[in-house]
């Protein structure tokens, strides 16, 4: 008897690890807070404490003085366990074979493909919806199908509040704030200056450009000429040795059908530049039984009832355990502007 012919399970892993490399290029999110797995369940990091003293003179014939040692910070964190299929039900496989000969194999590898797809498409947009809301806020919360409170934590980040919003562009002062920014940098290994990245959505920018606070960005010039686009308020900044804004309008369709944004409106994340261009953290996957060997990383399988007895139905499961890890707190000030 002919039957349905779909990808393996490991047919499936390759094909998204191929689409991952070209998938996450298009996410600038992963170029400062990449994916990474660990052979690992928990979420554990270290972190050097500062480096602190100056030498000491020792003078002549004197011996050496013995300093104390660097501490370290431990951090530790429950992954969440996420995960998802989607059917490919009796009816789909009915009026597939009809589009062929009735008798012969029906090939619905693109079925399944698309499934695989929209599953991986979903799992890039949780991991960077939990990454933005961690960076813009310093907590996320994950809910589940019904409601409930899934995976959750809070990271100690700092903040700054502008005495004036930035829509209040006849009295906002933006070059101001980020002068203000620009001095966190001291007593640490992180650069706010012309390195470091002010991310914003295309709304908080346009409050920018539209500022005509004399005593601010509105009242600076190029030369003779007025500020009128995002590289020309870069090139100020620039001059004047502040973070660059970077517009980013990525976002995804929530389940009522909504765009929203990764980046809220009135919400400026200043990225801090490490001195070797350090990653300041990362989405780390770990282990997961569902994983040929208990690996980490995503699992994908491709599950079909046919044995189980009718109705017939094809389910492609998609999902990973793992959460943010940040590195360098330090790097990251949330703003609400």
């Amino acid at each position: 008897m002919a039957d349905v012919v779909y990808p393996s399970n490991a047919e499936l892993m390759e094909i998204a690890q191929d689409l991952l490399p070209r998938l996450t290029a298009q996410r600038p999110t992963f170029g400062f807070f990449p994916m990474t797995t660990q052979d690992s369940y928990l979420l554990i990091w270290e972190q050097l404490d500062n480096f602190v003293g100056l030498q000491y003179a020792r003078g002549l014939n004197g011996e050496p003085t013995r300093i104390k040692k660097t501490g370290a910070k431990r951090y530790q964190m429950q992954p969440g366990v996420y995960g998802e299929y989607e059917y490919i039900d009796e009816e789909e496989l009915t009026i597939r074979r009809q589009f062929g000969s009735w008798n012969a194999p029906v090939n619905i590898d693109d079925l399944v493909s698309i499934a695989n797809a929209k599953l991986l498409q979903r799992e890039l947009d949780r991991v960077e919806a939990t990454v933005w809301t961690l960076l813009s806020t310093g907590s996320f919360l994950v809910q589940g199908p019904s409601g409930a409170t899934v995976h959750q934590d809070a990271f100690t980040l700092r903040s700054s509040t502008p005495t004036t919003p930035w829509g209040t562009t006849a009295t906002a002062t933006p070059l101001a704030d980020l002068r203000a920014i620009a001095l966190l940098g001291r007593g640490s290994s992180v650069n706010f200056g012309a390195q470091a990245q002010v991310w914003v959505n295309q709304t908080t920018m346009n409050n920018v450009l539209a500022n005509t606070n004399a005593n601010d960005l509105g009242g600076r010039r190029l030369g003779l000429g007025t500020i009128n686009n995002v590289a020309d308020v870069n090139q100020l900044l620039t001059s004047d040795g502040l973070a660059n804004f970077v517009v980013y309008e990525g976002g995804y369709y929530n389940e009522a059908g909504t765009w929203t944004l990764f980046v809220p409106n009135n919400k400026a994340i200043v990225i801090g530049a490490r001195p070797a261009g350090q990653v300041i953290g990362n989405y780390r996957m770990v282990r997961n039984a569902n994983n040929d060997g208990f690996g980490p990383g995503s699992y994908t399988q491709v599950v079909d009832n046919r044995d189980d007895g009718p109705p017939r139905k094809i389910a492609v499961h998609r999902g990973h355990n793992g959460g943010p890890v940040i590195f360098y707190g330090t790097a990251i000030v949330m703003m609400t502007v």
